[in-house]
């Protein structure tokens, strides 16, 4: 046997250990926009307005989603029309309305975006086929996760990947394409980044609301969420407070100890504290902590047991957690406003895998589980300080400067019962108790990284005459790495003749990468926009310890795109009709890859070129039946290689693979209607999604998507002086998909692993806001 793990995959975070790890491996408002405040269009009545004994409004009660919004892409507070970028905005209001908590419920609203469900904590998002696995990558993923600018993925491979409830959440903004200028590494395909809600000194206000959740044949869930707002210096100071408890139910039989598993336990917590001594000048501080505890891996394992079941002797929980701190001073001054933030960070996860089937053949007559227990952590600081002009004269510009450095560890060994006294029959006792730490740990590893990142950055905005204004940025990044991996036992001496063995590697990368955009806007009622960006993400070393058998890179190099957009945005008719097309065209070099060599090493690779061309569409339609609106999105996509890459030891990539996660086709629609001059306004919405055909991972005969879901709500909401009382009740999953979303082959059907559609789930949630 060699290395640790048998070749399995199931892009966890034991793959990333490359010397040890050898698994192989439309609700929103479309808005080119990051940043997003609500204002009422004047045309439209607020939603919702009546009297205190719940009369229903005159007003329609569709053009809610009419709304206009004011958007900050370029970190400055303009009009929607007024930034040429591809963002999808889903206000606090659009979550609640299709009742979303968490990446599964929402991210099907974002034009060219997939969602890629695993194990939850650690599940990716994948922005216009840019990816080569659905999983965890062997370095840094190509999907950027930000909460209130701050990023929650690190350099290096992901310990987790943050999945926020939505709870008070004021917007989530899906930024599709490369969005590094602003935003650092790692934004190759796109970037997701969280607004919560700010503590008001306005005004007292709460929240609360409580759900109940269930599966027929499965489990029954529930959540309880509370908010307060307390002004403590009215105008001047503030607290904001969010609590928040999710027990999503199980839906996973595991057969082989009786168990209906996958019981998913989440607890968030989240405060804001907005200190305002003057008018120009704003001190906040963030806190965010969020964990995420799922009691048994939910994969099914469909070709031996059938759907939703699986076969293991042991529960393998996963457990990730994230707490963030983040202080943030703006000041206003004459000719331009200052923005300092500073942010610590620290997540962590442990979890246990039951690798019992994959040794049968290795320790032939030994009949105790072999499982896998992990723990990882990592710790972050980030520094960002910005200038932004406030001039709203023909020119404008930004400049700003950001410094990150991580730290993380990881520690996964491998342990069998009883695994000394087996050994001790093969090498003798003496050399036996050498390669086993206690009685049962025979292939301890550690795997530790640090990387540093510093950059500086800026943007430039000219407005011509005749309504256009053309836009330059630039970011200046130099990055540093530091990884090494230490194998103690019995693996180190099976794969290399010692029982210890020690890699180390280091990287240094200094760049630049430009950006360029045209904009024209003859009227608030058409904006056209072309915009040539460029994306990069750091290189690795490969910790993995050498084999002269097989030839393998020492790392990774620094991977790039080109990204060429041209998009509009027509508001028509009075703010009923929106539509957003926006067609791109992806040149990505250098790729990142992770590969497998045939001892089961995963290594990082530099696997040639690839293209992703396609069109994304988001329309609305606030139709002349009053309280009937249709949202459309829509998504071709096609990402494939456009050279054959001769990988050594045997394995080709062909010309023309689909990249992983790149399903042509995506569809998503929502249909609401709201009848109007009734009381208690009632609402019923329908949300379809489809998903096409794609690739797991890249070079890989297993497929995932090619499914339909569709959702049913049904909701109503009384207004009294004491607050809002919202119901609502629904269905999801009607249809009882099943979907594949992501999955791992390993060749016999005990060891394949497909991650399922959540079953058809029936709730009922109760709200009341002040």
């Amino acid at each position: 046997m060699k290395g640790i793990l048998p070749v399995v995959g199931r892009g966890r975070l034991l793959c990333l250990l490359t010397s040890v790890a050898v698994t192989p491996v439309l609700c929103g408002v479309t808005a080119s926009a990051q940043t997003v405040s609500v204002a009422k269009s004047e045309n439209h009545q607020k939603p919702h307005a009546k009297d205190t004994k719940g009369q229903a409004p005159k007003a329609q009660d569709n053009l809610l989603e009419g709304e206009n919004i004011t958007v900050s892409a370029t970190r400055r507070k303009q009009s929607t029309h007024d930034v040429a970028d591809s963002v999808t905005v889903l206000t606090g209001k659009d979550l609640q309305k299709i009742g979303a908590q968490s990446f599964k419920d929402y991210i099907s609203q974002i034009p060219g975006a997939n969602f890629n469900a695993t194990v939850p904590g650690i599940s990716t998002v994948t922005f216009r086929g840019i990816s080569t696995t659905a999983g965890l990558d062997q370095g840094q993923g190509t999907t950027g996760y930000f909460l209130n600018d701050i990023p929650l993925t690190e350099p290096g491979f992901a310990i987790a990947i943050p999945d926020i409830d939505t709870f008070d959440v004021a917007r989530v903004e899906g930024l599709r394409g490369p969005q590094s200028t602003l935003f650092g590494s790692a934004t190759l395909g796109g970037a997701l980044d969280y607004i919560p809600n700010e503590a008001d000194s306005k005004k007292w206000d709460g929240a609360a609301e409580s759900s109940i959740l269930g599966m027929p044949g499965h489990e029954v869930g529930y959540a309880e969420k509370g908010m307060v707002n307390i002004p403590i210096i009215k105008g001047k100071l503030a607290v904001r407070g969010v609590l928040d408890y999710r027990q999503d139910p199980g839906y996973i039989d595991n057969i082989g100890n009786g168990r209906n598993s996958n019981t998913t336990y989440t607890r968030n917590a989240r405060a804001s504290v907005v200190w305002t001594p003057t008018d120009d000048t704003k001190l906040s501080y963030t806190y965010l902590g969020q964990s995420t505890n799922v009691s048994d891996d939910p994969y099914s394992m469909s070709d031996e047991f059938g759907a939703y079941t699986k076969s293991r002797t042991i529960l393998e929980p996963v457990h990730t957690q994230l707490q963030m701190h983040e202080l943030r001073l703006d000041h206003t001054f004459n000719f331009a406003t200052l923005t300092a933030m500073a942010s610590f960070m620290r997540k962590g996860q442990s979890s246990v895998w039951d690798y019992t089937p994959y040794y049968v053949g290795v320790f032939p007559g030994l009949s105790s589980p072999t499982y896998a227990p992990q723990n990882g952590d990592s710790k972050s600081m980030y520094y960002e300080v910005r200038l932004t002009s406030n001039s709203t004269g023909r020119f404008s510009w930004l400049i700003g400067a950001a410094y990150y450095d991580t730290w993380k560890r990881i520690n996964a060994p491998a342990e069998t019962p009883g695994i000394q006294n087996y050994l001790s029959n093969i090498y003798g006792s003496g050399l036996a108790s050498k390669m086993v730490m206690g009685t049962d740990d025979w292939g301890d590893a550690n795997a530790s990284y640090d990387g540093t990142e510093k950059a500086i950055f800026g943007e430039m905005s000219y407005h011509f005459p005749h309504h256009i204004t053309v836009t330059g940025g630039a970011r200046v990044f130099n990055m540093s790495e530091t990884s090494s991996t230490e194998l103690w036992g019995y693996s180190a001496y099976a794969a290399y003749g010692s029982l210890y063995h020690h890699t180390s590697g280091v990287t240094s990368q200094t760049s630049a990468l430009p950006k360029g955009a045209i904009r024209w806007e003859p009227n608030k009622q058409i904006m056209v926009y072309g915009l040539v960006s460029e994306g990069y993400r750091f290189g690795a070393p490969n910790t993995n310890n050498p084999n002269p058998l097989y030839k393998t890179p020492a790392g990774t190099s620094s991977d790039s795109l080109v990204n060429w957009e041209v998009g509009s945005r027509l508001n028509l008719l009075n703010n009923r009709l929106i539509l957003e097309p926006t067609f791109f065209l992806i040149d990505w070099s250098n790729m990142q890859a992770r590969l497998t060599r045939p001892d089961g090493i995963t290594y990082g690779a530099n696997v040639g070129e690839a293209i992703s061309k396609g069109a994304e569409f988001s329309g609305t339609w606030f139709t002349p039946v009053p309280g009937f609106s249709i949202k459309v999105n829509g998504t071709y996509t096609d990402a494939h290689t456009i050279d054959t890459t001769n990988l050594g030891n045997g394995a080709v990539i062909p010309k023309n693979s689909q990249l992983a996660s790149s399903p042509k086709w995506q569809f998503s629609e929502i249909l609401s209607y709201r009848i109007p001059g009734v009381a208690f306004h009632p609402q019923f919405t329908l949300v379809h999604h489809y998903v096409g055909s794609s690739p797991g991972l890249l070079n890989n005969a297993f497929r995932i998507g090619n499914y339909n879901t569709i959702d049913l709500r049904f909701s109503g909401d009384y207004r009294t002086r004491v607050g809002t009382t919202t119901l609502s009740v629904y269905v999801n999953n009607v249809n009882g998909s099943r979907g594949v979303t992501m999955g791992y082959i390993s060749g016999a059907p005990s060891l394949n692993d497909y991650y399922l559609v959540q079953p058809r789930s029936i709730g009922m949630t109760l709200g009341w806001h002040l």
